[in-house]
């Protein structure tokens, strides 16, 4: 069974105990709607997977369109457009959050988003190259720009979908401490089942401080960004 299924069903069954449990009055009303919005993000992750095939054979682009667009470094520049933009939809109009409430408070790009995010990225970059320089690792930087294209889109379409909407309601349901573990735990799910998943949410768990301190998503996605850019050139 595919991984991001597992997980899915996983949220789901912990959102009906949520779910249960508010209702039989032993925990918090609406406790369960970030484990609602946890299961809905993997199961949108496996459609994916399952659909996109199909999709590419539809729209019958070419090859090297198709790898633009779907397939290049993950999932292209469109693959996770779908469940970004569900995510906005549902907090606009079944949660009724408007969109500045679910980036944490603006969508506007702040001096506070460029000082946080430049924080989280210093570190998280800093860390892997520290390691692998004292173990006498010798680097070679590749510019790739290309590369930081393509990601400078997916990584916005990872900070909707693991930090804006799930971020905001794992603050106004749960608490702010629980909403930076929570969501670090599904951003390194959703880099698959493997070891270096925890890599990946302990460093999650930077970027949603970065969030909630600059009161902005953009600052999630600075850090993504120039992490993934620092990395990617001295780690090709």
């Amino acid at each position: 069974m595919n991984d991001y299924l597992i997980v899915s069903i996983a949220f789901i069954l912990l959102a009906l105990f949520g779910f249960l449990g508010s209702r039989m009055r032993l925990l918090h009303d609406k406790i369960y709607i970030p484990f609602c919005l946890s299961s809905f993000i993997f199961a949108g992750l496996y459609s994916i997977q399952v659909t996109r095939q199909f999709v590419v054979s539809l729209l019958g682009l070419s090859d090297k369109l198709n790898r633009v667009l779907f397939y290049d470094y993950g999932n292209g520049l469109l693959g996770l457009l779908p469940v970004a933009l569900a995510l906005l939809l549902i907090g606009k109009y079944l949660l009724k959050m408007d969109y500045n409430d679910q980036w944490s408070g603006t969508t506007t790009y702040t001096l506070l988003s460029l000082k946080y995010g430049l924080m989280a990225a210093t570190i998280l970059a800093a860390i892997p190259l520290l390691i692998l320089a004292s173990r006498g690792q010798k680097f070679s930087p590749e510019i790739d720009v290309y590369r930081y294209g393509i990601n400078c889109v997916t990584n916005l379409y990872e900070e909707i979908i693991c930090r804006g909407l799930l971020l905001a309601c794992c603050v106004r349901y749960w608490t702010r401490m629980w909403a930076v573990v929570w969501t670090s735990v599904v951003f390194g799910l959703a880099h698959g089942l493997t070891e270096k998943s925890i890599a990946i949410a302990l460093g999650a768990g930077l970027m949603a401080w970065a969030v909630l301190k600059a009161k902005s998503l953009w600052a999630g996605w600075t850090s993504h960004q120039l992490t993934d850019m620092i990395v990617d050139t001295f780690l090709p």
